[in-house]
């Protein structure tokens, strides 16, 4: 969980929680309402990472208590490896250390 604050459309400020990051978009808890099609822009630190990575994220869904989920709109390509290649040492799956 990282928290960022993001601006919308309009340029007002919108403090948020990043709960998931994926290749197509994040998760995120906000405390004000959002609309569906709204676009988000914020900049990211992935746990690790060297720098922040910029994102522009559209609103797909609302659920109760500020869950939200959005899809990318626009990572610049430079950001967009930092992201894959986090992504991919996340995911890794390890061989067992006994033979199952």
């Amino acid at each position: 969980m990282a928290p960022v604050t993001a601006k919308d459309d309009y340029n007002r400020v919108v403090p948020m929680t990043v709960m998931d990051v994926g290749y197509g978009g994040v998760g995120v808890r906000v405390r004000q309402e959002l609309q569906i099609g709204q676009v988000l822009t914020f900049r990211l630190l992935l746990p690790g990472a060297s720098r922040t990575i910029h994102i522009e994220a559209r609103v797909l869904w609302t659920r109760d208590f500020g869950r939200t989920g959005c899809e990318f709109v626009r990572v610049p390509p430079v950001d967009l490896n930092i992201l894959h290649d986090w992504l991919k040492q996340k995911i890794m799956v390890k061989q067992p250390a006994v033979l199952v």
